[in-house]
């Protein structure tokens, strides 16, 4: 049976702010297999960029498992090692092997990851023998023709896949991934981009069908213009505040966002870029 940790201590998960545990980012993986049109892989390694799957640069397992270790005990309040990029960490064998690191030191050292969902279903025997506990599945679309507007491709099955097609496939993974995750034991929230004139309109629906899958939890962030979409707008508070309105008829919502990077540790919105070695 599922406990209630990311509900007490995860500061991705908690609505208590002042019992949050701290957590690190450690950006090792470097493959993506879905290509988001709102996301520049170029600016993925600036140092000057705030937004989520930036990193100063990629990290060895090797590297991370150091950081992570030097990390841990000089933070008493460190107890989450997360993997959230800049790549799609599920499609990288150095997630599994800092995570693999990471089981030795529980019970205090808990980890999850964050995932587009498309490799989901098939790793979660994995996950779960790693200890993963909770993760976040980014989902942005409930209808295939929403999902080819926001997803340029998607690698689905060694399948380079485009239109509506890749976008009824890549919703019928996500769904399934979230479901065996749920069901073999592992929190799963759902985090998704606010795109207005794109997505706004079935955020409700996609809410439900996240909460059907059996996801947790939901947490509606707003775009942040770039690469394809950097000329679209992102929404406003009361469009972001109506949205999650209408969402939490289906779903719990976390509204404590951040957006972080890849590559940081601390609690968010008051934590620091890591040093590399």
């Amino acid at each position: 049976m599922k406990d209630m940790y990311p509900f007490q201590h995860h500061p991705c998960w908690s609505e208590n702010r002042t019992e949050v545990w701290e957590r690190i980012h450690l950006p090792v993986a470097t493959v993506c297999n879905v290509k988001c049109a709102f996301c520049d892989r170029s600016m993925a390694v600036s140092c000057h960029v705030q937004r989520p799957g930036s990193a100063a640069r990629i990290m060895s397992a090797e590297s991370a498992i150091e950081i992570a270790t030097k990390e841990l005990r000089a933070r008493s309040n460190l107890r989450i090692v997360a993997i959230a990029g800049p790549g799609e960490p599920l499609a990288n064998a150095a997630t599994f092997e800092v995570l693999g690191m990471i089981e030795s030191a529980r019970p205090r050292v808990h980890s999850c990851l964050s995932t587009n969902g498309v490799l989901l279903h098939d790793k979660v025997d994995r996950l779960v023998e790693l200890g993963v506990d909770s993760l976040s599945v980014s989902m942005s679309a409930s209808a295939e023709t929403t999902a080819a507007a926001i997803y340029e491709w998607a690698d689905i099955r060694g399948r380079r896949m485009t239109g509506i097609d890749m976008g009824k496939n890549l919703i019928t993974a996500q769904l399934a991934g979230i479901e065996r995750a749920s069901n073999a034991g592992i929190h799963v929230k759902i985090n998704s981009v606010l795109i207005p004139g794109v997505n706004h309109a079935e955020m409700p629906l996609l809410a439900e069908k996240a909460a059907h899958a059996g996801a947790e939890l939901q947490n509606i962030i707003p775009l942040v213009p770039c690469a394809a979409m950097s000329t679209y707008r992102p929404p406003s508070c009361a469009e972001l505040e109506q949205s999650r309105a209408q969402a939490r008829e289906y779903i719990k919502q976390f509204c404590h966002c951040h957006q972080c990077r890849s590559d940081v540790v601390g609690i968010p919105g008051a934590d620091t870029i890591l040093q590399y070695a």
